[in-house]
């Protein structure tokens, strides 16, 4: 990520958290099942509870291999440059993080396998306040102390926290990385984990190594060498205002905080050092909006700067050696090894090196290119247009179908895009406009097989409450010869696969937290209409039988007192008065035609209208049978 870009999220309100990970070994079931009900979840070989696994297949694991978090209600998965790789679904976590569904198979080092399930949270949130305030050790080199209410907290030179001390302090700054280290929440703990600085973080004098640590109360936490020192202290409780957002404070040019923020602010830094003299708001950072999980771990992979080695740092580091020279040693003691003088061509070698650098430069390139549609996605995305990314989505798989990455980020776009106005076109009872939203959205994932299934739900769920809608609700009655096929249409779309299709709903819901709630309702919907089908519909499918067999047998008069029976033990099976009808017209019918009498049978045929199904199927035998007694000029047809 370029130094000025815009983060990838850009969220004031965070959404509410629904769900837990649960992810379920497909490879190695000794790891059992693990549940992430915190918002950041490590994955490496010295992490619980890959550390446990044995020692072949945890080997593979890097020891910062990958990262787990939620952001916006919504789980990701970053992998952090790992040996052998992070995937999902089979296809590479690289740079940017990748967004986890319901059902999604995620690959360490291609040699662990989970499979990811979303499960409604356990355990609720508790509700409590963490503010920690970083006072400098050294009160001769103008720092400022920093108060920090916003949680996760990314320690960086180009975030305002330490860029305003370039211009009185530019090489302690550039020891400072672009994604140095960061501070976060975990069980209520506060957390500090190294992002693979280039000078390190010091915690109480020894350098973070992979795992995060707890940063503890009273701890001395040192960032890129020995300038910038502070002093933590973690308070836990009420503050004066929550609401604050990121602010500058202190020194001429920069933004001073309003009174009534500033009187808040000094309320809250005076609560958090009640051992120390109270803090001087026009002397404070304050940091109250959280930095997002996105931009910690979406960064671009970007050669070090010369600047950003510190030499002079008072904490021990480990030497280190530029890549350069560890090349001129490799090919001088492989010219020794092939009985040379051990002293490289170094005209040659830099001519070879210029030749690899170009066809670097031109992979590059190239790498770029063929990016251009993943930025150009993501650029919409950050920007919250969705539609036009959905857009922008189909019109790629069509040209590059089956690609797996663009197939998941189009879904997720799609629904974002669509999901609100189908809702509220169904709230409304607007189910012509629902159904042509859904039309759209089977347009635009005509070439997304992963978007395909979830369009196809949304398809079920408005068919099955349009029909609870316009016939009553729970109490309806049941329509016989025209609710039971509806009924029995829409289970069976369901039953299918119900497993699968539940699936695909909680996706949607992970893409449109709102979508939860009407969700439920057709569920509990369902449910009523299974349980209609188990009793009414079955009793129809009954009786329609009954009558078949008695119009095939000719034996009609039992007929009457089953409809009348019928009647007693179904209260909401209507239509069997429309039965009674066409009952007594067909018997009438056949009176008729046994007496002989010519001309009431000629008026009768007429006029007759049956207004059910088997009755009007058997017209034409009727017919016949009557014009056969008149033929025969008999007072019984055979």
């Amino acid at each position: 990520m370029a130094p000025d870009a815009v983060p990838i999220a850009e969220i004031q309100t965070p959404l509410a958290r629904r769900f837990d990970i649960v992810l379920k070994p497909v490879s190695h079931p000794e790891f059992g099942e693990i549940r992430i009900d915190s918002e950041l979840f490590a994955v490496g070989r010295a992490e619980t509870p890959f550390a446990a696994g044995r020692a072949e297949v945890i080997a593979e694991l890097s020891r910062r291999h990958a990262r787990i978090f939620f952001e916006h209600g919504i789980a990701y998965i970053a992998d952090l440059g790992s040996k052998n790789g992070t995937t999902v679904n089979g296809a590479e976590v690289k740079q940017k993080p990748h967004p986890l569904h319901h059902g999604d198979e995620i690959r360490f080092a291609g040699v662990l396998a989970f499979r990811v399930e979303l499960l409604p949270r356990a355990v609720p949130p508790l509700a409590q306040t963490v503010v920690v305030t970083l006072t400098p050790e050294r009160g001769d080199l103008g720092l400022q102390p920093i108060v920090i209410s916003g949680f996760p907290f990314l320690i960086s030179k180009i975030d305002d926290t330490f860029a305003r001390y370039k211009d009185a302090y530019p090489h302690q700054v550039n020891y400072v990385s672009r994604h140095h280290a960061h501070l976060f929440l975990r069980d209520g703990e506060v957390f500090v984990e190294d992002l693979g600085s280039t000078n390190g973080t010091f915690l109480g004098g020894k350098r973070l190594e992979e795992s995060a640590l707890v940063l503890e109360d009273g701890a001395t936490l040192a960032i890129g060498g020995n300038h910038f020192v502070y002093r933590a202290e973690i308070h836990r409780g009420p503050v004066a205002d929550p609401t604050v957002t990121k602010m500058k404070a202190g020194g001429e040019g920069t933004e001073r905080l309003p009174e009534a923020a500033a009187s808040a602010a000094t309320a809250t830094a005076t609560a958090t050092a009640a051992a120390q003299p109270a803090i001087d708001p026009d002397r404070t950072t304050f940091v109250g909006s959280a930095h997002s999980f996105l931009d910690i771990f979406c960064v671009d992979p970007a050669l070090k700067q010369d600047d950003e080695v510190n030499p002079d740092a008072a904490i021990a580091q480990e030497p280190r050696r530029g890549a350069g020279n560890r090349f001129a040693v490799f090919v001088a003691e492989l010219s020794e090894a092939f009985g040379g003088s051990g002293e490289p061509d170094m005209r040659r070698l830099r001519w070879w090196g210029g030749a690899l650098l170009a066809a670097i430069c031109l992979l590059l390139v190239v790498l770029y290119v063929r990016g251009a549609p993943q930025r150009e996605m993501n650029a919409l995305v950050a920007a919250g247009r969705y539609a036009t990314a959905a857009q922008k989505a189909d019109q790629y798989l069509a040209r590059h179908p089956g690609d797996a990455g663009f197939e998941a980020e189009g879904a997720e776009v799609l629904m974002k895009a669509k999901v609100p106005d189908w809702l509220a076109a169904m709230q409304a009872h607007a189910f012509d406009r629902a159904r042509s939203i859904v039309g759209e959205m089977q347009t635009l994932a005509q070439h997304n097989g992963e978007a395909r299934p979830l369009v196809a739900e949304l398809a079920w769920m408005g068919d099955l409450e349009s029909f609870w809608a316009t016939r009553g609700g729970a109490d309806a009655p049941i329509r016989i010869f025209r609710d039971e096929p509806v009924i029995g249409g829409l289970i069976d779309r369901w039953s299918d696969d119900a497993d699968e299709h539940q699936r695909a709903l909680d996706q949607i819901v992970s893409f449109v937290p709102e979508f939860a709630a009407p969700y439920a309702d057709t569920l509990s919907h369902l449910r009523k209409l299974q349980s209609d089908d188990s009793v009414y519909v079955a009793a129809a499918g009954r009786l329609k039988s009954a009558i078949d067999k008695a119009l095939d047998d000719d034996r009609l008069d039992p007929l009457t007192p089953m409809l009348d029976d019928y009647s007693e033990r179904y209260p909401r099976l209507t239509g069997l008065d429309s039965i009674r009808g066409d009952l007594r017209a067909y018997q009438q019918v056949e009176s008729d035609a046994r007496a002989g009498n010519a001309q009431a049978l000629a008026d009768e045929l007429k006029q007759l209208r049956f207004a059910t199904p088997p009755f009007q199927a058997r017209l034409a035998k009727l017919e016949r049978r009557v014009t056969a007694s008149a033929l025969h000029g008999t007072g019984d047809a055979k």
